[in-house]
């Protein structure tokens, strides 16, 4: 990821300023992302989510309790609500979407992000743990709405070259962001 950001802030000194911003949206990006990878290879960026099991007994044996826990790496999440806005933003720019729906993808995108580490850090079988989930869910639909009707919509009228180059970063995206969580 470092050398990569390396490779784009090299390969924007030769676009003229005007037509930078791609460039540098996806040098931020992959900086942001080393820096994440960084902290979680270094043991920094993580927190245990643990949770009491009761083991229950036959034959008058009282119960007892054991803790299992889970480690969460949360850079991950601080991660995924400062990139994949990014990301958002380069295919709304590349799309032509207006300011309002890039605005909404975008705080949806964020919404989905953290309720997924409410949800991580949530305790098992809970209502709450499922709620988060839920959110998390419902947030992407509202994400993909914004970002690939609107889209789809606006860089028709770019031409065919930026619309086949749209619909294969959108699709890919959103594919990965799909299977991504199983």
């Amino acid at each position: 990821m470092a050398a990569s950001s390396g490779v784009f802030a090299l390969s924007s000194w030769n676009i003229p300023v005007s037509r930078r911003v791609y460039y540098v949206i996806t040098t931020l990006t992959t900086i942001i992302a080393s820096l994440s990878y960084f902290a979680m290879a270094s043991g920094h960026a993580s927190t245990f989510n643990c949770v009491n099991v009761r083991d229950r007994h036959e034959h008058d044996i009282p119960d007892t309790f054991h803790e299992v826990c889970r480690q969460v790496y949360w850079a991950r999440y601080v991660d995924w609500a400062l990139t994949t806005p990014l990301l958002l933003l380069n295919l709304c720019l590349l799309a032509g979407v207006d300011g309002a729906h890039t605005l909404m993808a975008i705080v949806a995108d964020v919404i989905m992000v953290l309720s997924g580490l409410f949800s991580a850090l949530g305790h098992t079988h809970t209502a709450q743990k499922w709620g988060w989930f839920t959110i998390s869910c419902i947030s992407y639909v509202f994400v993909m709405w914004h970002v690939a009707l609107h889209g789809t919509r606006m860089v028709s009228a770019k031409g065919a070259g930026v619309r086949k180059l749209f619909s294969s970063l959108a699709l890919f995206t959103f594919i990965v962001w799909t299977i991504y969580p199983m």
